[in-house]
């Protein structure tokens, strides 16, 4: 008797507590259940929002990733720049995008369409170009800007702080050849000096080297035709016969 009467206040104090608790633990069954099919549908969602966009990107390159000696065909152009538009329009917070901006600048600069070129580049760093899409972004800007003698524009592009890393070397040659567009020969000399030794013997670049040079030469030949100052005896003796 003793040990069924247990059962039964072992059977009520269940029953109690669920009445008390129930609700709120099935609450907390369905919003575990619903978090874990919801990020799973969330996932999926992703992946073939990604897999759209990659499909999209690889058209857009069929289309326009070779230019015929000729150039490209009107057609072409034409389904190039229409895929890149639905790539910003309809994924514009994938890499995807920022990939078909960068690609559609390189074919505008090749057909010589420096503002549309300008135009795309200018897209990808108002969209969310970071690091590295971002570093490119504006290497490319400012040298379709210099190309459009926009130099003061092309020079403040750069005018940023960036973890450049591997394309210090890059950026700073692109700096070098902005101030030696403006006739700033100094500034130019020493962008290319950083240029030069971030780049190493790893990444040697000769062309790099060879503007170095010719601005270093410039600047000791153009030491060297200065006239030299008169000095002790002769600058007073100079005086005189001038008096």
């Amino acid at each position: 008797m003793v040990a069924d009467s247990t059962e039964e206040e072992q059977v009520e104090a269940l029953k109690k507590w669920f009445e008390e608790n129930g609700v709120s633990l099935l609450l907390g069954i369905v919003l575990a259940l619903g978090g874990v099919f919801g990020y799973q549908a969330w996932e999926q969602s992703t992946r073939e929002t990604a897999e759209a966009a990659s499909a999209i990107y690889e058209n857009l390159v069929a289309a326009v990733g070779f230019v015929p000696s000729d150039g490209l065909s009107e057609e072409m152009t034409a389904t190039g720049i229409t895929l890149a538009e639905q790539l910003k329009t309809e994924y514009s917070d994938s890499s995807y995008a920022l990939f078909g901006a960068l690609h559609m600048a390189k074919v505008a600069v090749e057909a010589g369409n420096l503002d549309k070129a300008a135009g795309e580049l200018q897209w990808a760093l108002d969209n969310g170009a970071e690091d590295s899409f971002e570093i490119l972004a504006r290497i490319r800007l400012s040298r379709v800007l210099s190309a459009q003698e926009k130099y003061e524009e092309a020079r403040d592009v750069l005018d940023v702080q960036l973890d450049l890393l591997a394309h210090q070397s890059s950026w700073e040659e692109a700096r070098g050849d902005i101030y030696f567009s403006m006739g700033q020969l100094e500034d130019a000399r020493e962008a290319y000096q950083l240029a030069v030794q971030s780049a190493g013997q790893i990444q040697s670049k000769p062309y790099l080297n060879m503007k170095l040079e010719d601005l270093t030469y410039a600047k000791v030949i153009t030491r060297s035709e200065e006239p030299a100052e008169p000095e002790g005896d002769e600058a007073a003796g100079s005086g005189a016969q001038e008096k």
